[in-house]
């Protein structure tokens, strides 16, 4: 636990957190900006989707984010499981938020290629899903590899930083995801 951690331990954890806000700060900030792009795009056409081009169907990606909301919920569970000395709890709930992870990222996948080509329409889906497809897959590598580092034992309640740091860019990927899930499927 963090009571347990020496002054200079307390120090670098809350540098290492402040870091990791900033980084995601700026982050969501693009994410934010192409948010903005599409609904420009869309304030300049008289239809959007524009005539003759179907609009997405929201039920597989409305599943899609319940399963990453999901998978922030077992991330969020190893961590308090690794800070209470659970390895096996731990172990168990980030292979599921993997699991679930890759279902996402492979329905997404699916999205991405399946959207008839449309000009800027399609153009702009495309850039917002593969873009945080990819944060998705850069994201969900790290934590495949934290996980890998607990079952070698690196990891305990005074030293799990890099869990912590996992799980809190899997919640990044969710909160981007359900910002572009509004503009893509809601509005």
């Amino acid at each position: 636990m963090e009571q347990q951690l020496t002054r200079e331990e307390l120090q670098d954890l809350r540098n290492k957190r402040t870091g990791l806000a900033i980084f995601q700060a700026s982050w969501i900030m693009v994410f934010v900006c192409l948010v903005l792009v599409n609904l420009h795009l869309r304030g300049q056409s008289t239809t959007w989707p524009p005539p003759g081009v179907g609009g997405l169907e929201p039920l597989l990606p409305t599943a899609m984010t319940l399963v990453l909301i999901i998978s922030s919920f077992t991330a969020r569970r190893g961590v308090r499981a690794l800070k209470n000395e659970q390895l096996a709890t731990f172990l168990g709930s980030w292979r599921l938020t993997l699991a679930l992870g890759a279902v996402f990222v492979a329905v997404m996948a699916y999205e991405w290629a399946s959207i008839p080509f449309s000009g800027q329409y399609s153009n702009v889906f495309r850039l917002m899903v593969g873009f945080h497809g990819f944060h998705a897959l850069v994201i969900g590598w790290y934590i495949w590899r934290v996980y890998r580092n607990a079952q070698a034992g690196q990891y305990d309640a005074n030293h799990f930083w890099p869990v912590e740091g996992g799980a809190s860019l899997w919640y990044f990927v969710t909160i981007a995801w359900i910002m572009f899930y509004a503009v893509l499927y809601v509005i």
